[in-house]
């Protein structure tokens, strides 16, 4: 009764909508969701309240600077999860069945592999593939990826921290190498733990791989980001190195991020070599991957097959 009052009230909407919301309700912020969809905020609003209009029902109430679903919200982004579903596997079966061997690729990655490998490897891939290609690239921190992975809402995943978990598979990717790099003023110095751990630091957001690793290799020192002296918490590498060029501090970043970096510099600490991580591609055990997901990940790793 519920499943056919819900389709009821979206038989006459713009399935665009419903995708909008859809990265509305998984960002719980209209910000967020405009950089995602490149459009502007204006414009999500308005068609925000467009649907609830056609709805009839609210769909969010804001808390702070986040929006909160309404239990109408939750319901209706199973529907929408499922339609929105259901246009890719239409997109890419059409495309195979007119002889356009492609459809929709959903990869989701975390911020390193995100911003700095994939553009140009899907680029090659794009040119390469001969066929419809349409890919949705989600970048977001590691633990976010990896529920999205779960939750269905992405088919692929690429990461910088593999939770400890048996819902995955997960085959190796890049190798990343963490520096610990710092504002120019803190040249000339051999530092020690004791000494790393007085100065302002700069970190990344929990649930992003590079804190996690981060936090690891400390935790093997004896250290905890606890015992630091953390002066800002960033949730982009961007973020955290333009906070440094105000703030005489150091923070731990890929050397992926400060390879064309003018400003940093890589601190010299006893007894703490650079950090290598694994970047790991992911997928659930339990869904089947679509055709051009598969070939893409033959084209990331060649010589594994899938």
């Amino acid at each position: 009764m519920v499943r056919n009052l819900f389709f009821h009230f979206m038989k006459d909407i713009d399935l665009k909508l419903i995708e909008i919301f859809c990265y509305v309700y998984e960002y719980k912020s209209v910000t967020k969701a405009s950089s995602e969809l490149n459009m502007s905020q204006s414009t999500i609003s308005f068609h925000m309240k467009n649907l609830e209009t056609q709805l009839g029902q609210k769909l969010f109430y804001r808390k702070g600077k986040t929006l909160i679903p309404t239990a109408f919200a939750d319901k209706l982004y199973e529907y929408a999860t499922e339609l929105t579903n259901f246009k890719r596997r239409m997109l890419e079966d059409i495309t195979k069945f007119s002889g356009k061997n492609g459809g929709v690729i959903r990869i989701g990655a975390s911020s390193i592999p995100g911003n700095y490998l994939l553009p140009q490897l899907l680029g090659e891939f794009i040119e390469n593939f001969k066929g419809y290609v349409n890919v949705e690239l989600r970048v977001s921190d590691s633990q976010d990826i990896y529920e999205k992975v779960i939750n269905g809402d992405v088919d692929l995943g690429i990461i910088g921290y593999l939770p400890r978990t048996n819902k995955v598979d997960a085959i190796k990717f890049y190798t990343d190498r963490i520096l610990i790099v710092g504002n120019p003023e803190l040249e000339d110095k051999v530092y020690t733990l004791e000494e790393l751990i007085n100065l302002p630091l700069v970190i990344r957001e929990v649930g992003s791989g590079t804190r996690s690793i981060v936090e690891d290799k400390l935790r093997e020192k004896g250290l905890s980001l606890k015992e630091m002296n953390i002066v800002a918490v960033c949730n982009s590498n961007e973020a955290v190195k333009n906070t440094l060029k105000y703030v005489k501090g150091f923070s731990f970043l890929s050397s992926y991020v400060v390879k064309d970096d003018k400003f940093l510099i890589k601190l010299k600490v006893k007894n703490f070599d650079d950090i290598t991580r694994q970047f790991y591609l992911i997928r659930d055990k339990k869904r089947p991957l679509p055709f051009l997901t598969q070939e893409l990940i033959k084209f990331l790793i060649k010589d594994i097959y899938v």
